[in-house]
């Protein structure tokens, strides 16, 4: 619901509203409920001045906040969260004011929120508030936080670095921890004095001290614009560095881990160029005089937004340009691009409540798409598009437990669930859907006029409405909100009463469920129709109700005619064929007439028919079967999707005779289509970026489906190369497959190609090359040898950003490692759980989906449900419940696919003739 009045900010607290927690009591129903600190008191400026101890693990902290007291007062609110408090006292703003002293320092441990009590009633205007106090640098990834690395010479080091995103800056200091609550802040660092040390802002000014017998440097920052607290950043560590200027004149430093800076040159090129992109995009010059990115050896997500300072894992930043696959390359690139999006999507122009963390989160997935195009139009990231960001959209909003795209959030806490494929996917995909409607110009238009008309404030959704309305014309309220105030979007059903000169299409719309099952309320949206025929595209279409007739112009033959909608796949939806309109389609695409990204959404949408019990089993096997010998990577993406996905339902549960004719159907699907994409081992000079993706993909379903002899040889020879010097024999075997390698030797292998894996591993120094292992290392199919790598899992000698990976590779490597996974996950919930029982839950919700995701049961989804109410994890319950909900739909699924000539003999002899 949007509000009936339109503050750009919070309304103030009333006084006899409760005294520890005040709620939005205006603004309409969207902020009732709301828990907010009280804004008798609010920020105006912070200085924060930290000494942290790297070999304590801990720091000092003193916090000089400048308030305006709207109402007097005894007593002040903040954020914090393990912190220890020494004293706090506020000074009012006139000449000669005395200071008080807080009588009582009262902490909420549950709510994180201090009270500091004073004798008397602060006076009503301006003052400051000064708070001493002491953290912890701990080992979460969350707050202030530390991490290990090795220098030049190999020794473990520690360094430290900030997450605050979303609720963590109160981790650091007392704050007034929400996004409308924007301040000016300036940092002082008291570091030792061989290390560096950086903050948002350029240094303003830098004195040697003693602490001890210590020399310390102490590092003053200018202030920062005002921005929200979560964007406050911190690195202090020993760090290289390159450098570069964009054309509009502002620095841009990747800092490494020492001896690698040459690891930071490909994302500095990208970062240099996205900076004068979204310079003319936007219409507003990147605000601030200087931006770092860092790459930090432990970090929960994949990167951070940090105004003028931006954080990311190691294997999202730093690249060898000498070595790297096309993934990775495009990895770095759009983690760059998504990053200093958010520098005026979410740092310049905040949302006002994390219920409209879209804004943030979806711009940002869309801008990636846009300026990493802009630099690198060879990648084709639009048509990626379809089977990545949108598949992954669609994929999450099928089901009866998604949300909303502006989810109400009344505890700010309940926003660590909704940084998913909702806010990211398909907010990215309604605003490709909005840019194809409004046209390039006035997309672009309305989004400079809402740049500068809310910089440096806080918005909601309808603001962004109201400024591409304006820009455009058109009610872009009416269709937009259809999109994302309801969860769920809708199946289109078409059919095709003639085909003559013109095609006389039915269309009706529907709220898709992945489980086929029917909505339990009816829906409807506005719905964009791109329609492309034989004869080429038609104009824009609108169904704005349950049903709509169209006429679409063919000029062909009535046997080569066929109508596509969707054309380009700007719209969130799924389109069911009729069987006629279907084959005709399937026609086209044999004889090219298709694009690769409307091929991919083909595939997509007809195994999701599939899965919802709309399209059989069979006829989706036949379908995919014309797509033998594709060679394009877009279209591959859906189609291993979908090939993946059979053998996961199958191999959870058909008979095993129908398992194996399935896999002798993938083997030739899969090797046939690997000798017709005639890519070999070796990257060639001709080799597109697109190329290089698709010998990975290939790779990676010949070494599941199709490992023949003579590949596996090949396997073998370059796996024995590489574990020999994993440096010098890198090129032996390169990025793009050396997963599927590692995956293939050790599944066919045993302890001596395990032990192989492991001396490798300790030859290792980069994070990507370790993730290699992780990834891998679990495809070992002695059941003694994967009860030891799930045991190395949680050691304590694998980092906990990445001892996931390992649950996964042992899951997914066979159904007895799958239950060995979820049996170890019971065991040792408790050591698992309080490995990272305050980290971000998006760690817990990756260990989760891989020990237990990988089932088709129904019963094993009642135990695993049954476990989890035994041992409520309240952060992930929404992840928990979206797993148990697709692992119910995949039993149906499996249950359907039984049922169907997919047990006969007879249908496998008939799809191979359909490869043929």
């Amino acid at each position: 619901q949007q509000r009936k009045t339109a503050p750009h900010l919070f309304v103030r607290a009333r006084s006899h509203l409760p005294p520890l927690l005040a709620t939005m009591a205006a603004g309409g129903d969207k902020a009732k409920g709301r828990v907010l600190l009280p804004d008798s008191v609010v920020p105006s400026r912070y200085e924060v001045k930290l000494t942290p101890d790297l070999e304590r693990f801990a720091f000092d902290g003193v916090a000089r906040i400048e308030v305006e007291v709207h109402e007097a007062t005894s007593e002040v609110k903040m954020h914090a969260k393990e912190l220890q408090f020494v004293s706090a006292t506020f000074r009012g703003a006139e000449a000669g004011a005395e200071e008080a002293t807080a009588t009582n320092i009262n902490l909420d441990l549950k709510a994180q929120v201090v009270t500091f009590v004073f004798p008397e009633f602060l006076p009503v205007g301006k003052g400051v508030i000064t708070v001493e106090y002491a953290g912890i640098l701990n080992n979460q990834m969350a707050g202030f936080y530390r991490s290990s690395y090795k220098d030049i010479h190999g020794n473990t080091k520690t360094m430290a670095s900030t997450q605050f995103e979303s609720l963590d800056a109160r981790r650091c200091f007392p704050c007034w921890d929400e996004p409308s609550r924007k301040a000016v802040f300036a940092v002082t660092l008291v570091v030792e004095a061989h290390l560096t040390a950086f903050s948002n802002m350029p240094e303003k000014a830098m004195k040697f001290t003693k602490a001890g017998s210590k020399v310390m440097r102490e590092i003053s920052f200018m202030d920062s614009p005002k921005m929200s607290t979560y964007l406050v950043a911190i690195v202090v560590g020993e760090f290289d560095f390159v450098q570069a200027k964009t054309e509009h004149g502002v620095l841009v430093r990747v800092y490494t881990p020492p001896g690698r800076s040459e690891a930071g040159t490909f994302a500095l090129s990208v970062a240099t160029k996205s900076l004068d992109i979204y310079d003319d995009f936007f219409g507003v010059p990147y605000p601030l005089p200087k931006l770092d990115m860092v790459a930090i050896p432990e970090f929960a997500m994949g990167a951070m937004e940090n105004w003028g300072l931006v954080t990311y894992r190691e294997v999202d930043l730093l690249i060898d340009q000498k070595t790297a696959s096309g993934q990775q390359k495009q990895r770095v690139c759009i983690v760059v691009t998504h990053e200093l999006a958010h520098q005026w999507f979410g740092n310049l122009v905040t949302m006002a409540w994390w219920d409209d963390l879209w804004l943030n989160e979806g711009f940002a997935s869309w801008c990636e798409n846009y300026a990493a195009n802009e630099i690198f139009p060879d990648y084709r990231l639009w048509d990626q598009f379809a089977s990545d960001t949108l598949a992954a959209a669609l994929r999450l909003d099928s089901l009866k437990t998604s949300h909303p795209i502006q989810v109400p959030i009344n505890h700010a806490e309940e926003v660590e669930e909704v940084f998913d494929a909702i806010s990211y996917c398909k907010g990215a995909s309604v605003i490709r859907m909005a840019h194809a409607v409004l046209g390039h110009g006035d997309f672009r238009k309305g989004l400079q006029e809402y740049m500068k008309k809310h910089k440096y404030s806080n918005t909601e959704t309808f603001h962004l409405w109201g400024a591409w309305s304006d820009a455009s014309g058109k009610a872009v309220k009416d269709m937009m909100s259809t999109w994302t105030e309801q969860m769920g979007f809708p199946l289109v059903k078409v059919t095709a009463s003639s085909f003559g000169d013109k095609a006389k299409i039915s269309l009706e719309q529907s709220w898709f469920l992945a489980s086929g099952e029917a909505p339990p309320e009816e829906k409807l949206w506005t719905v964009p129709l791109f329609v492309r025929s034989c004869a080429g595209e038609s104009p824009l279409a609108m169904i704005t109700s349950k049903t709509l007739e169209i006429e679409v112009p063919l000029g062909a033959s009535a046997d080569d005619a066929f109508v596509l909608l969707n054309d380009g796949v700007r719209t969130p939806m799924r389109v069911a064929y009729s069987p006629d309109m279907r084959a005709r389609l399937s026609k086209a695409v044999k004889a090219g007439k298709v694009p690769p990204a409307d091929r991919a959404s083909l595939v997509m949408d007809a195994y999701a028919l599939a899965k919802a019990g709309l399209l059989a089993v069979d006829d989706l096997l036949r379908f995919l079967a014309g797509f033998c010998g594709e060679k394009d990577y877009t279209a591959w993406d859906a189609l291993a999707q979908a090939l993946l996905g059979l053998q996961k339902m199958l191999m959870g549960g058909a008979p095993e005779d129908m398992y194996k004719r399935f896999l002798a159907f993938a083997e030739d699907f899969v090797w046939r289509s690997w000798e017709s994409a005639d890519l070999g081992w070796e990257a060639r000079p001709s080799d597109g970026h697109t190329d290089g993706l698709l010998r990975g993909l290939l790779m990676k379903l010949v070494s599941k489906f199709a490992a023949k002899p003579a590949w596996a040889d090949e396997a073998r020879r370059r796996f024995d190369k590489y574990i020999d010097d994993p440096v010098e024999n890198a090129a032996q075997l390169p990025d793009e497959y050396r997963v599927p390698v590692f995956q293939a030797v050790l599944g066919g292998g045993g302890a001596k190609e395990h032990a192989e894996m492991m001396a490798t591993f300790k030859k290792l120094s980069t994070n990507i090359d370790q993730k290699h292992v992780f990834m891998s290392i679990g495809y070992v199919q002695d059941e003694k040898l994967q009860s030891e790598t799930l045991r190395w899992a949680v050691s304590g000698d694998v980092k906990i950003q990445d001892f996931f990976y390992i649950f996964g590779s042992v899951s997914a490597s066979c159904r007895a490692g799958l239950d060995r996974t979820w049996a170890f996950f019971q065991s040792e919930f408790s050591h698992i759980h309080s490995m990272v029982k305050t980290a971000s839950p998006s760690i817990m919700d990756a260990v989760i989906a891989c020990c237990a995701g990988g089932y088709c049961s129904s019963s094993r989804a009642d135990e695993i449900e049954a476990f989890f109410e035994k041992h409520p994890l309240p952060q992930n319950k929404r992840k928990i419940s979206q797993m148990l909900e697709e692992i119910r739909t995949n039993a149906k699924f499996l249950e359907r696919a039984v049922a169907t000539d997919l047990a006969k003999e007879a249908f496998w002899k008939e799809l191979d003739g359909l490869t043929r």
